[in-house]
């Protein structure tokens, strides 16, 4: 998955990205959660961490370098797992609300850029059981790699887990006209390659371009989001909650009766989610709905990430005013099947990639300009299919969420797990003061497609 053998390597442009978008009120590390109905030793989890992940490079190197154009991942000569291995107990009841509390707490923590950017944590006391938790900068691993981790971590897994595996994600003229200098330097043999290929299929190049072209003018058009109580200045500190999972074989059979794919439904729920949130505190709800960012994986199917991060980013509108939730799917569905035919999400890759070759400061005005366009960060990561053990001790539980990014104060992370569906909510108190009321309304929007998936079915 990461390089082995080199001790000092340059990030990538997006990579690069990624680590410079960290600021106060939003530091960009992904949380992982892992809850178990029985306790775990320490010393075991000590144990666990030595073999399976500590034998891959990136977990003792450090970044150099980070306000530099050229950033660069070098062994840290002081490494010390203690420095991020911690053993915490749940206080008072040691249920759901305590770990949500210490979750929170833990989120709202920046990582130590001086040492490797990541930490886990033993939280004992849970219930009868424990919950292992794992945080990593967003310049280390996307969500599809963070997977991968877990697949590192769990017993049945393979001593080739996390090898490298090299993956070129699909090239085209737009894809190297978005490409800093350096990378288009490099690209120059793929380049002329790809005209060759464009040359001889004039229809090819016509729609490449022409879906760039459309692609740049919906993105100069959008300008910044509509406002609403989701929006604001932020703080440093955050807030966690997640939904009931539900069972993947029933969001699949709702999608089947409604006509759309298992993501659509959960952002249809999202949707009605955040509509009755706004009700419920007697705010408007806008005609324009509410506008997402969403994260979509670049990786070829079935390839394994080689470390970093493979996605685009594209904008979809939540309609937060349509009442009827198999109109909403609709609309949902219409927008995400034209986003997936167009290049929106190569685009913006190369685009994120030339940000990491570029001055911090612009880089930082860029980055605060795309996200005025969004309200709220969605993505979903596809997690194991059957269900892990770790030290032993059956995992029942995989939740994560979602770092934001410059403005913006909300994210949604949907994972599956062992065939079911999970929601994580991440806020900003100043904005969201109370995360665990729009998952109960998440919980709810899937209660009512399910109903109608039933009745549709009965």
């Amino acid at each position: 998955m990461w390089p082995s053998q080199q001790t000092r390597t340059p990030l990538t442009g997006v990579d690069a990205a990624w680590l410079r978008m960290d600021v106060p009120t939003n530091p960009m590390v992904i949380t992982i959660a892992l809850t178990f109905d029985e306790p775990i030793e320490f010393q075991r989890v000590h144990e666990m961490v030595t073999q399976r992940l500590l034998r891959f490079t990136r977990f003792a190197q450090r970044v150099t370098g980070t306000q530099s154009n050229t950033p660069c991942w070098e062994d840290d000569p002081s490494f010390s797992l203690e420095a991020h291995l911690h053993r915490i107990g749940l206080p008072g009841a040691g249920d759901d609300a305590a770990l949500r509390e210490m979750l929170s707490a833990l989120i709202s923590m920046p990582l130590d850029p001086s040492r490797p950017l990541w930490q886990l944590y033993l939280v004992e006391r849970y219930g009868e059981g424990c919950a292992l938790v794992l945080r990593v900068h967003h310049c280390l691993a996307d969500g599809v790699a963070l997977v991968q981790v877990f697949n590192s971590l769990v017993d049945s897994a393979p001593t080739t887990a996390l090898a490298p595996v090299h993956t070129t994600r699909p090239a085209g003229l737009l894809d190297y006209a978005f490409d800093g200098l350096g990378t288009m330097i490099r690209s120059t043999d793929a380049l002329l390659t790809e005209g060759l290929k464009l040359f001889s299929n004039p229809e090819r190049a016509i729609n490449l371009l022409s879906g760039g072209v459309a692609v740049l003018s919906k993105l100069a058009l959008l300008g910044p989001d509509a406002p609403s109580i989701f929006k604001g200045p932020l703080s440093v500190t955050k807030r966690v909650a997640w939904s009931k999972p539900v069972p993947l074989a029933t969001v699949k059979a709702i999608s089947r009766v409604l006509g759309g794919t298992v993501n659509d439904v959960i952002l249809t729920a999202v949707a009605g989610a955040l509509r009755r949130y706004l009700l419920a505190r007697g705010e408007p709800v806008s005609t324009h709905g509410v506008r997402a960012m969403v994260p979509v994986n670049l990786l070829p199917p079935g390839a394994k990430s080689d470390g970093g991060n493979h996605f685009g980013l594209v904008y979809v509108t939540l309609p937060l005013a349509v009442e009827d939730q198999v109109e909403r799917m609709a609309q949902l569905h219409h927008e995400m099947a034209a986003i997936k035919a167009s290049p929106e999400a190569h685009i913006s890759y190369s685009f994120v990639g030339m940000l990491g070759a570029m001055p911090v400061g612009i880089e930082r005005t860029l980055v605060d300009a795309l996200c005025r366009m969004a309200t709220l960060v969605v993505t979903n990561v596809p997690g194991p299919r059957k269900p892990n053990t770790l030290a032993g001790k059956p995992v029942r539980r995989v939740m994560f969420w979602v770092p934001e990014a410059a403005g913006i104060g909300m994210g949604v992370s949907i994972f599956s797990y062992a065939g079911g569906v999970q929601v994580g909510v991440l806020v900003d108190v100043t904005l969201i003061p109370d995360p665990e009321v729009i998952s109960a309304a998440f919980d709810a929007e899937m209660a009512d497609l399910i109903a109608l998936e039933r009745a549709a079915a009965g």
